[in-house]
């Protein structure tokens, strides 16, 4: 039983680090930019929507898109201190980390409670989707309350996941990719390559605080410090799914990368289960990620080497069936 609900669990919170993994995924994979800013900007997005929801009874998901616009801004600040001051990309994101703790600090101040505990797992829905108001609910036993959680959930990162994609497709995006493949080739062209980098980490922090905004709303509070050793995690993520589920036919990186985050978190769920004290699992999670890191390549082969096996196989098959009847 306590195996089962750790399972429910890990995937609730794999869903919400799913869109912390995406970002790091724009900025990491796609920019070629290691964006430690992340840690500050998870909180970020946490603190203004609980503080928007609490303080002033905001909509959930209008909070949720005041905490992208949030952390989009720190995240633009990033890359501004990198492209127009010229300071590195670690230390631009280091920078801003280290300020945005006293920014976090200061706007828990607004978190007082005004009766107002909806959240978008919560709230009052009307219509065709009032199977998800508050009152059922707050009737549910607490196994379908976590389903309905997870379905939530998937839905918003599927609608984040299909928004990218599209947005991937436009010009705007194909600059991006541009800009991390190649940055020479863009400043040839005549463009800046230096507006889209800001562009792009302004996009991936956006969704590193919406990821922050789901988490506190998920389990209705707010740490200061939940941002220490995010960006670990996106990164683990985002190998993960890269190495195993991205070179599966039809699956898009974006969604190898949603599922890296659900096997993540499930690995370090259960790794707790072996740590009850919690004294040992930051130690574990330094352990499992650098054995990530390590055997990727070696992970990447073995997936990468079956796929090219199969087809093979059934070729083989075929043409051993076209024999016989010739």
């Amino acid at each position: 039983m306590l195996f089962f609900q750790t399972t429910l669990d890990s995937v609730q919170m794999g869903l919400c680090f799913a869109v912390l993994a995406l970002g790091v995924y724009i900025s990491y994979s796609i920019l070629d930019f290691p964006d430690l800013s992340v840690d500050g900007t998870f909180p970020l997005g946490g603190v203004v929507s609980t503080a928007l929801m609490l303080r002033f009874g905001f909509h959930p998901a209008l909070a949720l898109l005041s905490a992208f616009a949030a952390s989009a801004l720190a995240g633009a600040v990033t890359g501004f201190l990198h492209v127009k001051c010229k300071i590195s990309k670690l230390l631009s994101g280091i920078i801003v980390m280290t300020g945005l703790l006293s920014v976090t600090l200061a706007l828990t101040r607004l978190l007082t409670d005004n009766g107002n505990t909806t959240t978008i797992f919560s709230y009052r829905s009307r219509g065709l989707v009032g199977i998800f108001n508050q009152s059922f609910i707050a009737s549910a036993d607490s196994s379908l309350r976590d389903y309905i959680r997870i379905a939530i959930l998937l839905a918003v990162v599927i609608v984040i996941k299909i928004i990218i994609d599209l947005f991937m497709k436009t010009r705007l995006g194909y600059m991006l990719r541009a800009t991390g493949d190649n940055e020479s080739t863009v400043i040839a062209g005549g463009r800046d390559a230096g507006i889209y980098k800001i562009i792009g980490l302004a996009l991936a922090n956006g969704l590193a605080g919406t990821s922050g905004a789901l988490y506190s709303q998920l389990y209705m509070q707010y740490d200061n410090n939940s941002g220490s050793g995010k960006v670990v995690l996106a990164l683990a993520s985002v190998i993960i799914g890269t190495a195993v589920f991205s070179g599966i036919p039809k699956v898009k990186n974006t969604t190898a990368v949603i599922m890296g985050a659900v096997v993540y978190s499930l690995c370090l769920n259960y790794l707790s289960l072996a740590d009850t004290s919690g004294i040992y699992l930051k130690l574990l999670n330094a352990v499992l990620f650098a054995i990530i890191l390590i055997f990727n390549d070696k992970i990447s082969r073995f997936f990468s080497g079956r796929r090219s096996k199969t087809p093979k196989k059934a070729m083989q098959k075929e043409a051993g069936g076209n024999a016989q009847t010739d």
